[in-house]
């Protein structure tokens, strides 16, 4: 069992020396001269960092982007509808069983509430299954595991939209919104095996600064780019993995911290001749692993951390957006 309250740093679940001891130095103390250990100790740290890289356990992911929600709107009364599928490429177009699968499909609405302000909402499902042909938890079996997740999230935001220059063909869109979702995994060793089963379930908040550039190129074709920040909290968490799993996967760490994601994304729509209130939508939509800022114990100034636990980094979408109410775009 590691011991959490011992201030150590984690290569991979594996614990490794302080940064005073893994540079060859004693830990300064202020008039002290440093002399350089031997290349004995130096070899000792390179083998343990390279067994800590051996020992690297599959990731496990904790967020999955949403559709971006292009609104597209131009004055009060302009109202939106949408609905996308969304994959992961390798969902798609490969049938390899160690591939990643996500799958899933969002809903998005926007109305414009006066002529520079609007409300937002949006709800997202995700279906998702990684295949590893390595046990990271248990590494002297030679199962395979199966890790599957489902998650959901409706948020809600508020925003306002402007046009930039007199041409009326470029719009700026900024909007500051929360979510609220669930998270569930569980994995599985392959052939099945009662003692490796595992789960993990938490509920999701999540903040999100959402700007964005709407081009109107024609009455037939648009683009929307949007450079999302969002940050992240699991609470109320329930699992079955000890706590010397957590540590090593990187769940440990979602009890602790807030975590940063940058989701930027790039929506096309299409219209038909005769039909301005339909629209064809496609998406492609990105996110950073997360991350964190925290002081060093042996620094004061911030650096920025990457977990074990990751994000979906890309999915792409396809659906139909609608503009009732005789909304002409």
């Amino acid at each position: 069992m590691i011991n959490i309250s011992h201030r150590r740093r984690i290569i991979c679940g594996v614990p490794c020396l302080p940064d005073w001891q893994a540079s060859g130095h004693r830990k300064r103390e202020k008039g002290s001269v440093f002399k350089p250990q031997t290349s004995i100790h130096i070899t000792a740290i390179i083998s343990i960092m390279v067994l800590g890289l051996l020992a690297c356990s599959n990731p496990r992911y904790i967020n999955s982007p949403s559709v971006h929600n292009a609104a597209f709107l131009k004055k009060q009364g302009d109202f939106k509808l949408s609905v996308a599928g969304t994959g992961n490429p390798s969902s798609i177009l490969e049938e390899d069983d160690n591939s990643k699968k996500s799958l899933g499909f969002d809903g998005q609405a926007a109305v414009a509430i006066t002529n520079h302000f609007m409300i937002t909402a949006g709800g997202m499902y995700r279906s998702e299954r990684d295949h590893y042909r390595n046990d990271d938890l248990f590494s002297n079996v030679s199962n395979s595991i199966n890790v599957e997740y489902t998650r959901n999230m409706f948020d809600i935001g508020l925003g306002f939209f402007t046009p930039i220059g007199h041409s009326s063909k470029v719009y700026f869109n900024g909007v500051f919104g929360v979510g609220l979702g669930k998270i569930q995994s569980s994995e599985t060793a392959s052939p099945f095996d009662g003692l490796r089963s595992r789960s993990f379930d938490a509920d999701v908040l999540k903040y999100n600064i959402h700007p964005s550039f709407n081009f109107f190129f024609n009455n037939y074709l648009r683009m929307s780019i949007a450079p999302r920040f969002s940050v992240l909290k699991l609470n109320n968490i329930k699992t079955t993995y000890t706590l010397e799993e957590e540590y090593k996967l990187g769940y440990y760490d979602t009890r602790k911290h807030a975590f940063g994601v940058f989701e930027p994304a790039v929506l096309l729509q299409a219209g038909f001749r005769n039909n301005d209130w339909l629209k064809l939508d496609f998406g492609f939509n990105f996110s950073t692993d997360p991350f964190t800022t925290k002081s060093s114990e042996y620094d004061d100034r911030p650096y920025a951390k990457l977990y074990n636990v990751q994000s979906r980094n890309f999915l792409v979408s396809i659906g139909l957006s609608f503009y009732p109410m005789g909304n002409r775009r």
